[in-house]
């Protein structure tokens, strides 16, 4: 059962593990030859050496290639004598069981010629085959002599014999040529087996067939009864420990085993494991199942004195009235018993008077018209056993009566087959349940795992190919399909290291100030593009040597209201302009992110383009409290401190971030200052239009492109289609994920980013290489929609993370529309939604759950992947703390209260200091 899984073993030449020892075999060589400590040896399981799952070294003393299995392949290999030297010290000595097993596998004799053929015998289908027949014999060849009522035990002497003869070869055989069997627990079951055939043998201590049992009916009575009783019992626990020598022929099924050659280049680590696995589950429940069923009998010894008392007792009764004289009583005595008898299978069927004769009872010969007459020709009603083994004396120093006990024995004998064939049973397909939990639990998943490996190895090679053809040599030519994971995995290490040196020799040189004209023409015909050109953009978009910021431009800032310090600081304060002041700021925020020339708004004719675009979007947006075209402004600025903090540039094209300042003016255009839940409540016609979802985001999506639409406000008049298409994309993928029903996967997904790349998070190395790889996660596409949509809504509830002052001017207006909108729905008689009831709500309160539950996760999210958002998160748990001390102002809590709100905010804190400094 448990060496039969076919990715365990190469059925050719597989062997079971030592019991006990859970020793997992690795599919790869032990490096510099060391053997593992009890690590099976070579051996191969066929009559034919030659086939197996890998070549062996050459044998030193026998010339001959040796063919192992993967649990013994290797660790043969390793301990063979010219490697012994460099097996570590620690191994050696490190338990003596394994130490022995070790010493044993590294000397002259376990490598040569005749301990290979032996084990190549012992362990072969030819070996198996013989010896599973001869087990069958010794497990069921008594009972069935039982059942047939055979008197005679010649034949089955001469049987068991040899069958007892070919256990102790193979035991003398394994012991001294395979390593792993030596003191495992097959070893010790074998011993048990062996001599438990004493007991069947009838020259040693087993039972004649032609000798009656003798019992009796002295003080020893009962002990002698119960020795009788005992030595059947005691029978049936010493076979059991024949069984284990079941596991090791169950391999050999075609129905468990996975075909005549298991190659582990074929069946991969993940089955090797799923092999190893199953076998040590299964064989821990085999040998517990063999242990019990030796151990349980023991207890029947008590039962038998408890459960009949009858024998004796009649016996005693009969003699005693024989002794006093009265013969007409015995005989009545004697037909009572008969009666008695009647109803059993077993009962008495002769009598007689006599004396007790060493072993046996001789009876006196009956003369014609005596007591012993009378009682010798009683007629019990039954014949006696064929199998005179059946027949029970039960006798005084007098008198003895003979019960047939035929029936009970072939009772006894049916159900001690019955038992070894149930627990034969009980192994094996309790051990195959074991061995498909182990695989559904534990190796399917290992083995998808390491089929991306084998995919990914495949990918490496094919484009390794691609990109050089003077590398294809052995490797290349690798077959991905016959190789194990470990060592695709080196391959693909190898491989990466080429198409790194490769790729990387394809750059453009770092230095081409000194070259001359005509080597700058080459190189830029090698590379189908001008090379100083080429290096000046890489060198703004490397991370080396992050992209310049914009030059500070001509117009001053302090023109329109704002200074240079307000406006690169969250202290940025969109209400506090005027109309013109804003929209003059949005034009200038979104012209001069990049860097003259680069861009989308450089020529005059854009620049006046993108202001009749703003002034249109600004139309569009309605006098409400909060979404207004002052929140639009406020959002564009976010959007334009977010990525310049992150550094955008280094991972974002210059269409994607002009994609966002777009999307940021235009995010709330039309905004009626109720949110999606109310659309919904009143079926207003936005919610019938877009079926309840993002009705609003949807809305502001469509009447910024109905503005962009038309000729004089297109702002993308001088986009490409593909790059209008790009920037159309951006624009509706990042609105839509302003609803605040997104907000919480979009918190997922930040958390989600990071685990799945901690490794590049956390690492210690932080300089140029450990930039480069976290921007190379943020290139990923999927990442990259991400990043973006969290820049759009993390500028869009941003309020939080702003200085106090402004903080609190953006909370004060947000909950006015809110208030707003709860008026309306008092009005319209519909349930008053979360923070909108003007009459019950405290500001403070609701700004410290609002903080707690929705803004504070998400930004910490956030500052763990982008630890230069710091300052937010500073921000947050300050202005956090300034509504608590405000809460506690108006309200006066309880000190309970009030130290559970404390430690709400406490721990907020926290996790905005932990996540700056990337810990979790």
């Amino acid at each position: 059962l448990l060496v039969s899984s076919p990715s365990l073993v190469a059925a050719k030449s597989a062997r079971m593990p030592v019991a006990f020892e859970p020793n997992m075999v690795l599919p790869s060589a032990p490096p510099n030859g060391a053997a593992a400590q009890g690590m099976p040896a070579a051996a191969s399981g066929d009559d034919n050496p030659d086939k197996g799952t890998r070549s062996g070294e050459a044998l030193e003393s026998g010339g001959k290639n040796e063919r192992s299995s993967d649990f013994h392949g290797r660790a043969s290999q390793a301990a063979r004598p010219s490697q012994v030297g460099k097996l570590p010290d620690a191994q050696k000595d490190k338990r003596i069981i394994p130490g022995i097993r070790a010493w044993m596998m590294k000397t002259n004799w376990y490598h040569g010629p005749l301990a290979t053929n032996l084990r190549t015998t012992v362990l072969g289908k030819n070996w198996a085959l013989m010896m599973t027949v001869a087990l069958l014999l010794a497990l069921f060849m008594p009972d069935i002599w039982v059942l047939a009522g055979v008197n005679d035990t010649l034949f089955i002497d001469i049987v068991l014999t040899g069958v007892m003869a070919a256990f102790l070869i193979e035991f003398c055989i394994l012991t001294a040529v395979d390593a792993p069997y030596l003191f495992s627990f097959f070893q010790l079951m074998d011993v048990f087996g062996t001599v438990s055939m004493i007991f069947d043998l009838s020259y040693m201590l087993g039972t004649r067939a032609d000798v009656a049992e003798m019992a009796s009916n002295e003080d020893s009575a009962t002990s002698n009864l119960m020795l009788l009783r005992a030595a059947r019992a005691a029978k049936v626990g010493a076979r059991a420990g024949r069984l284990s020598r079941v596991l090791r022929f169950l391999r050999f099924l075609p129905f468990l085993a996975g075909g005549d050659e298991v190659d582990e280049n074929k069946t991969g680590i993940a089955s090797m494991i799923s092999g190893q696995l199953a076998n040590l589950v299964a064989t821990r429940v085999a040998c517990l199942t063999i242990i019990l069923v030796m151990v349980i009998p023991l207890f029947d010894i008590f039962t038998f004195p408890q459960t009949d008392h009858s024998l004796q007792t009649w016996v005693n009764r009969l003699s005693v009235n024989l002794d006093d004289g009265r013969t007409q009583d015995v005989l009545a005595e004697l037909d009572l018993m008969k009666e008695f008898y009647s109803r059993y299978e077993y009962g008495p069927y002769a009598s007689c008077i006599g004396a007790k004769s060493g072993n046996t009872f001789a009876c006196v010969d009956p003369v014609e018209g005596t007591s012993a007459a009378a009682i010798t020709g009683w007629d019990a009603g039954r014949t006696g056993p064929s199998r005179l083994s059946s027949s029970w004396i039960v006798h005084t120093e007098t008198f003895m009566v003979q019960f047939n006990m035929q029936h009970t024995d072939m009772v006894e004998a049916a159900f001690s087959m019955a038992t070894m064939c149930f627990i034969i049973i009980i192994m094996v397909f309790c051990g195959l349940a074991l061995s498909s939990v182990v695989t559904e639990l534990a190796v399917r998943p290992l083995e998808r795992m390491l089929e991306t490996v084998r995919q990914i190895a495949s990918t490496v090679f094919k484009f390794s190919a691609e990109v050089n053809d003077d590398e294809r040599e052995m490797d290349e030519a690798a077959d991905i399909d016959s190789s194990n994971e470990m060592k695709l995995l080196e391959k693909v290490v190898q491989k990466l290291a080429i198409i790194a040196d490769l790729q990387t020799a394809r750059q453009v040189p770092e230095k081409t100030e000194d070259m001359r004209d005509e080597d700058i023409g080459i190189l830029s015909m090698m590379h189908g593009a001008n090379i100083v050109e080429e290096k000046a953009k890489n060198d703004r978009r490397s991370m080396a040597v992050p992209r310049k910021k914009a030059l500070v431009p001509s117009i001053r800032l302090e023109d329109f209201g704002v200074s240079q310090e307000v406006y690169y600081s969250w202290a940025f304060n969109a209400l506090s302009l005027t109309k013109p002041q804003r929209m003059t700021l949005a034009v200038f925020t979104i012209q001069k992110f990049h860097e003259t020339g680069d861009g989308f708004i450089n020529t005059p004719e854009e620049v006046n383009m993108l202001q009749r675009f703003v002034q249109a979007v600004e139309k569009e947006y309605l006098p409400v409290p909060f979404h207004s075209f002052a929140h639009a402004i406020d959002v564009v600025h976010g959007v334009f401190r977010l990525m310049r903090l992150i550094s955008s540039g280094s991972f974002l094209s210059e269409i994607d971030e002009f994609s966002l300042l777009i999307a940021a003016i235009g995010h709330d255009i039309g905004h009626p200052g109720v949110n999606n839940g109310f659309l919904s409540e009143v079926g207003h016609e936005l919610a019938l239009q877009y079926n309840d979802r993002s009705p609003l985001e949807n809305m502001h999506c469509a009447k910024l492109y109905t503005i962009a639409n038309k000729p004089d406000s297109n702002v993308f008049f001088k986009l490409s289609k593909e790059q209008f298409k790009e920037v159309r994309k951006n624009c509706i993928e990042t609105i839509l994920h302003t609803d605040m029903m997104a907000h919480q996967s979009m918190v997922k997904d930040l958390q989600m980013l990071f685990q799945m790349n901690a490794e590049v998070f956390t690492s210690q190395d932080q300089g140029e290489l450990g930039t480069m790889a976290e921007m190379e996660i943020f290139r990923q596409p999927d990442t990259k929609t991400k990043v973006m949509d969290m820049i759009l809504h993390s500028a869009d509830v941003s309020n939080p993370c702003r200085a106090w002052e402004v903080t609190h001017a953006w909370a004060l207006v947000c909950l006015e529309e809110f208030f707003a909108q709860g008026d309306q729905e008092k009005m319209l008689g519909i349930p008053v939604q979360f923070l909108n009831d003007r009459d019950k709500l405290n500001k403070p309160n609701s700004q410290i759950g609002f903080i707690e539950f929705m803004i504070a996760p998400f930004f910490t999210a956030q500052i763990r992947l982008f630890p230069a958002l710091r300052e937010m998160g500073e921000n947050l748990s300050t202005n956090l703390q300034n509504w608590e001390e405000m809460w506690v102002k108006e309200t006066s809590p309880a000190t309970e209260e009030k130290d559970k709100v404390k430690a709400r905010v406490e721990k907020v804190s926290f996790n905005l200091s932990q996540a700056a400094e990337r810990l979790s």
